[in-house]
C-alpha cells in the first residue's frame, strides 16, 4: 500500500502528495488472527506512536493498529509546526475558558515542544528537527491596528511572546516565541515506532471496523483478525467507537498546503498570519530551500464544488505575498475543530478504560504530546493536571452554543441537499463518488483536486474505490 493516498489530478500545480511521505519506509505486517495485549492502540499517527512509546516503555504489552501505513494520515500531511503559538486561537480561548485553565493548557503545549525535541534527539535518526522562532504576524492594516490585542492574549495565556516588527515580505507587527521547532513528522513517527522495542507489536493495513466491549475489556475487530485488551486507546483521528455523539462536536476541516520555491530568500522561522492572506509558512528544511505554505483557516470538508479552486486561491495568496513561486507539491490534511477550541482527550464517555484523543484543530504536533501524557497517566492510575480541562465528558459552555448550532445546521443542509440531488449529478466515472457514506448515510462527492471521495456531513474520506481513509466511517463503500 502506498504511503500517500492523494492522487494526481489535472489542473492542480505540482506533484500530488505530501513531501513527508515521498520516500519509502519500513513496512509492518497485516494483523492476521486473534491477538491479546495489555493495551490496543488504534491509529499509527503521532498520538498513537507517542502513547504506545510511553506505555510499552512502562512494561505494558501494546499492539498498535493502523488502517493504512504508519504516519500516513493527518500526521504525514501536517505542515508540522511544533509550536505553542497556535495562530490566533489563544485570543478566543482567553474569552472562552477560565484563565487558570488557559495558562495550564498553554504551559503544557510549550513544554510539549521541548519534549518532542528531546524524543527526536534521542532516536538517533534524522527527522528534520530544527529549533526556530515562531511568529504571529499581522496580515493587513486592520490586523495591524488590532495587533496589541493578539499580543495581550498571548501574554495573558502565559506564553513568552515578545513584540517585534516582521521583516519583508511581511513588514508588519508581529509576536515571536523563541525555541519552537520544525520537524519531518513522517520520519519522526516512523522512527518512534521503529524504536518501540519488544513490548510492542505493530500492524499496518489493518483497519479497525469495530471496537466493542467484551467482558471487562475491549476487542478491536479488523478484516483478518482481532486484538483483545483491557485498555483501548482511540488515536485514530475520529473515535472509531463513538460513545459521546462526537460526530456532532467534531467539525471536519481540510487544510491545504503547497511546497513552494520562493524566488527570494525568506526570513527564517515559522510565520502565521492573522488577517490579510492568512497564510502560514515554514521552511521544508532550510530557509534557503523550499517552503511549505498553507491556509491558516481550514475549508470545511467537501463544501466546495471544485477543490482545484482552493489550491488556485492558495497559490494566488502566496503570489500576492511573495511574488511568483514555483509549486513543487500539493496536499491537504483533514483536522477537526471543537465547540470551545479545546480537544477531547481522556477516557471516553460511558467507556471505562476506553480512551480517545481528537479535535486538534490543526495544531497536533504539540497537542499530541500533551494527549499522550494525559492518556498514559490515566492508564497508569494517575490524574494529569489537565485531565478535567480537556475531558471528553466535559459539558460545553454557553459560549459554545453558536458553533454547535451552526456546524450541525451545515450538516443538516448537506444531508438534505445530498438526498434531493440526483446521485448521477455527483457520480464520477471510475469511483464510488455519489454513493452513500457508511457512517450516517450522507451522499459523498468527488474531490476534483486529490482523487478521493469525501463526505460533506462529518468528513469521512474514501479512496476512489471506496476504501476508508478517514473516519468517522469505519466501513468501506462497496463498489
Amino acid at each position: 500500500m502506498n504511503r500517500d493516498y492523494i492522487e494526481a489530478e489535472q489542473g492542480v500545480p505540482g506533484a500530488a502528495g505530501s513531501v513527508w511521505l515521498s520516500s519509502n519506509a519500513e513496512e509492518y505486517p497485516t494483523l492476521d488472527g486473534d491477538q491479546v495485549a495489555d493495551v490496543v492502540v488504534v491509529g499509527g499517527g503521532i498520538t498513537g506512536a507517542l502513547v504506545a512509546r510511553k506505555l510499552s516503555g512502562g512494561g505494558r504489552h501494546v499492539i498498535l493498529l493502523d488502517r493504512r501505513r504508519i504516519a500516513s494520515g493527518t500526521t504525514g500531511h501536517s505542515t508540522a509546526k511544533v509550536t505553542a503559538l497556535h495562530g490566533d486561537s489563544w485570543r478566543a480561548l482567553v474569552g472562552e475558558i477560565e484563565e487558570d485553565d488557559v495558562r495550564s493548557w498553554a504551559s503544557a503545549n510549550l513544554a510539549a515542544v521541548d519534549e518532542l525535541a528531546t524524543i527526536a534527539g534521542s532516536l538517533g535518526v534524522e527527522c528534520g528537527l530544527r529549533r526556530v522562532r515562531a511568529f504571529l504576524v499581522a496580515g493587513d492594516d486592520a490586523a495591524s491596528a488590532a495587533f496589541d490585542e493578539q499580543l495581550a492574549a498571548l501574554v495573558s495565556a502565559g506564553l513568552p511572546a515578545t513584540a517585534t516588527t516582521a521583516p519583508d515580505p511581511f513588514g508588519r507587527p508581529a509576536a515571536a516565541i523563541a525555541e519552537q521547532a520544525l520537524i519531518d513528522p513522517g520520519a519522526f513517527v516512523v522512527a518512534v515506532v521503529a524504536a518501540l522495542g519488544s513490548n510492542a507489536e505493530v500492524f499496518e493495513s489493518s483497519p479497525v471496523r469495530s471496537l466493542d466491549r467484551v467482558g471487562d475489556g475491549w476487542r478491536a475487530m479488523s478484516d483478518h483478525g482481532s486484538v483483545s485488551a483491557p485498555v483501548a486507546i482511540m488515536a485514530d483521528h475520529f473515535p472509531v467507537h463513538d460513545t459521546g455523539g462526537f460526530f456532532t462536536r467534531l467539525f471536519p476541516y481540510a487544510h491545504y498546503a503547497l511546497e513552494i520555491a520562493p524566488r527570494e530568500i525568506m526570513p527564517d522561522g515559522m510565520w502565521i498570519q492573522v488577517g490579510g492572506e492568512e497564510l502560514t509558512l515554514r521552511p521544508t528544511s532550510d530557509a534557503r530551500g523550499t517552503w511549505i505554505a498553507s491556509g491558516h483557516r481550514g475549508v470545511r470538508v467537501a463544501s466546495v464544488d471544485d477543490e482545484r479552486e482552493v489550491y488556485a486561491s492558495l497559490s494566488a495568496s502566496v503570489a500576492r505575498l511573495l511574488g511568483e513561486c514555483d509549486v513543487i507539491r500539493h496536499w491537504s490534511a483533514h483536522d477537526h475543530e471543537t465547540p470551545d477550541g479545546l480537544p477531547f482527550i481522556g477516557e471516553a464517555p460511558l467507556g471505562r478504560n476506553l480512551f480517545m484523543a481528537a479535535g486538534y484543530a490543526g495544531w497536533g504536533m504539540t497537542k499530541s504530546v500533551v494527549a499522550s501524557s494525559i492518556i498514559a497517566d490515566a492508564v497508569e492510575g494517575r490524574v494529569h493536571p489537565l485531565a478535567e480541562t480537556v475531558s471528553p465528558s466535559r459539558v460545553p459552555g454557553t459560549n459554545s452554543a453558536g458553533s454547535l448550532v451552526g456546524e450541525n445546521a451545515t450538516v443538516g443542509r448537506a444531508f438534505i441537499a445530498g438526498h434531493l440531488t440526483s446521485r448521477r449529478d455527483k457520480a464520477h466515472e471510475g469511483s464510488v463518488a455519489g454513493g452513500t457514506c457508511t457512517h450516517l448515510g450522507c451522499e459523498t462527492k468527488w474531490n476534483t483536486a486529490e482523487g478521493t471521495v469525501d463526505c460533506p456531513c462529518h468528513g469521512s474520506r474514501y479512496g476512489r474505490h471506496g476504501d476508508v481513509i478517514y473516519g468517522p466511517a469505519s466501513r468501506d463503500i462497496e463498489s
